[in-house]
């Protein structure tokens, strides 16, 4: 027991320390890793072999497609199609800011399914904070709006399934079954956000309007069964389609697009590549490809359809910008692996075990209730934020309670939208504010109450689809 109280000390230690801006994450897990298996007994020699050595390259697939995904993104970035989209949403939503903010909420999330990183932040914020506010959307609003948007990107970022695959070994038609259902429950909470924040009853049609498109939705998206679609899929493929002679297909005209455009001379940018965010989602949600396939997939889109004399050039300088540029998510990723291998260790994991089923709801309405209580510690790179010290727990919960790796998923999906839009430590919410003249803490305040709704609706979705027993 008093193992296990020691290497919780040090995590709680760690978590004051980055609350109070002593030490970054970077540094914080490693630490954390070599701490916790020095208090667990784990010899020297293990831990330079397996947690430091071992623990480093323990995601190297989630980090993998952490890269590629940023080619893509700065790809995007450098070819100006973020901000084509932006303006042409601006231009279609007319000067209504409820109709206005929705639409452009809705245009960072299919951004953000791609894009990732600060730089992609400031590059989209920049363009769309600026209409927002232009049209009487309150300061605080704007920020909240952009970051539910980037948070509702998120989950379908592909980089970060990877992450949830290689930690909890979930399979990605589960992480669909969950997400999709869940992107429309945050969208509800988005339009609501904006009723309530704009405080306009004249925005209240609006709001039915959306509230019934996203009911329309919910049935179709929620029965699509990636499985099933998996094995329709396959038993085409033995009747003769085969899928992977169509994306040959598919690559050989825009080959020939893109000679058109060679010949023809084009400097322009064509509306069909506007889709490029979304080619690797299509590969993956209805072709079944694996992350990175379809994220070189995108980058082919990408070159193909806005190809030009010096486009060699620029994908060249985005493969090697955008690698640069998911750096520390990378080495965060490294130290996640590090304090996993560290906390899994057998001395480690029997010390720890009696904390976690004491603490730990198992039940369907406990697992509801007591991870929403608890959502607020998934701030600060705390214990239930998978990109902090929750990294290093989420398997030995899995591992030790009846809550099954789907039930786990779903609970660091939901109480994440609490990490992912409200954390001062962000540095997306540290730039939005600084930006917007207005304080990250208010920030925090602001739309805390909205994601921790999102939280809890999340948790009952897990619970309505059986994740919990």
């Amino acid at each position: 027991m008093l193992t296990g109280l020691l290497c919780l000390a040090v995590f709680f230690v760690m978590a004051l320390a980055m609350y109070g801006r002593r030490i970054s994450a970077l540094l914080a897990l490693p630490l954390m890793a070599i701490a916790i298996a020095l208090i667990g007994g784990v010899e020297g020699k293990v831990i330079v072999k397996d947690v430091l050595s071992g623990g480093a390259v323990k995601l190297h697939n989630a980090y993998t497609a952490t890269m590629f995904g940023a080619m893509l993104a700065e790809l995007v970035n450098k070819h100006g199609m973020a901000r084509s989209l932006v303006r042409f949403v601006a231009e279609f939503a007319g000067d209504n800011p409820y109709l206005l903010g929705i639409f452009l909420t809705m245009v960072t999330a299919l951004l953000f399914s791609t894009l990732g990183g600060l730089g992609a932040v400031i590059m989209v914020g920049t363009i769309i904070l600026p209409v927002m506010l232009s049209l009487g959307i309150p300061a605080l609003c704007a920020a909240g709006l952009f970051l539910f948007g980037i948070s509702l990107g998120g989950m379908f970022n592909l980089t970060n399934w990877q992450l949830y695959t290689d930690v909890l070994k979930i399979d990605q038609p589960t992480i669909i079954s969950f997400v999709v259902p869940f992107s429309l429950i945050l969208g509800l909470v988005i339009l609501l956000f904006l009723l309530i924040e704009l405080k306009k009853k004249g925005n209240l049609p609006y709001f039915l309007a959306g509230l019934l498109c996203l009911s329309a939705l919910y049935l179709p998206l929620s029965s699509y069964n990636p499985v099933s679609s998996a094995n329709a899929s396959a038993s085409a493929t033995e009747a003769g389609a085969n899928i992977y002679n169509y994306a040959l297909y598919f690559v050989m005209s825009l080959i020939l697009y893109a000679i058109y455009r060679a010949f023809s001379k084009k400097e322009s940018m064509p509306a069909i590549s506007l889709l490029t965010p979304v080619i690797p989602l299509v590969f993956v949600l209805f072709l079944h490809w694996d992350i990175i396939p379809s994220f070189m997939m995108g980058i082919t889109y990408g070159v193909l359809t806005t190809w030009k004399k010096d486009s060699v050039n620029i994908l060249t300088r985005a493969i090697i910008d955008g690698t640069a540029n998911v750096i520390p998510a990378v080495l965060l990723m490294m130290g996640i692996g590090m304090l996993i291998t560290a906390v899994m260790d057998k001395g480690v994991s029997e010390a720890i075990a009696p904390l976690i089923k004491a603490v730990v709801p198992s039940t369907p309405l406990m697992y509801i209730l007591g991870f929403t209580m608890l959502a607020p510690f998934a701030l600060y790179r705390g214990p239930l934020s998978l990109w902090g010290m929750g990294s290093g727990l989420v398997t030995l919960v899995v591992n030790l309670t009846t809550l099954s790796a789907q039930s786990v998923m779903s609970m660091l999906m939901s109480v994440g939208q609490v990490q992912g839009v409200c954390d001062p430590t962000n540095t997306q919410n540290i730039w939005i504010a600084t930006y917007l003249g207005v304080d990250t803490q208010v920030i925090l305040k602001k739309t805390l109450p909205y994601a921790m709704l999102a939280a809890l609706l999340g948790l009952s979705l897990a619970v309505w689809k059986g994740f919990v027993h």
